[in-house]
């Protein structure tokens, strides 16, 4: 099940540069992917925008703050991982897009409102961790046996080191004993 669009109508301040619109929200959003991995959000996303008209564009600007349902990269452990980023976001009415840098991103204001979805989800997933741990000192699960390491020690022997040299000894025949 998909959230609706986060819309914000801003009607009242198209006709009057250097107007503004505040918003305090709890705002539901859909869950995030990024790469391989969906965050579901724990609950509504906790929105502090600042929207004013520039005249070139509305700007929203200001902050978001999520929980969303995470998997320890570690021990697999399933979590909350709390989010906080700053939101920016640009509109524009249809045509007047032409008039912007070639590398502008922007959205549109279509119908007296934007939609500030993406700019949320934008914010939300710059500030996501690139592997979620549920604890900064978590040991993580044995790689022969699979136990989970914050839980419990496994009789596993410590692996072998890696030597340099390696590679050199499987030249050597297995009888000689050297010089």
């Amino acid at each position: 099940m998909q959230a609706s669009p986060y819309e914000v109508d801003v009607r009242p301040i198209l006709e009057d540069l250097g107007s503004t619109i505040e918003v305090d929200a709890d705002v539901p959003l859909p869950p995030m992917v990024l790469g391989d991995e969906t965050y579901p959000l724990a609950g509504p996303a906790a929105v502090s925008l600042i929207i004013t008209n520039t005249g070139a564009g509305i700007v929203a600007s200001g902050s978001v703050r999520a929980d969303l349902e995470a998997r320890c990269s570690r021990c697999l452990r399933e979590f909350t991982l709390a989010v906080t980023g700053d939101v920016e976001g640009f509109y524009v009415t249809p045509g007047a897009e032409h008039d912007l840098p070639e590398e502008q991103e922007y959205g549109f204001v279509r119908e007296g409102a934007v939609d500030l979805t993406d700019a949320l989800l934008s914010a939300l997933a710059l500030e996501v961790p690139f592997a979620p741990l549920h604890d900064p000192g978590c040991a993580g699960i044995c790689a022969t046996c699979g136990v989970d390491l914050n839980v419990t020690a496994c009789s596993c022997p410590p692996p072998a080191p890696d030597s340099p040299f390696a590679a050199l000894k499987a030249l050597l025949p297995e009888d000689e004993d050297g010089p």
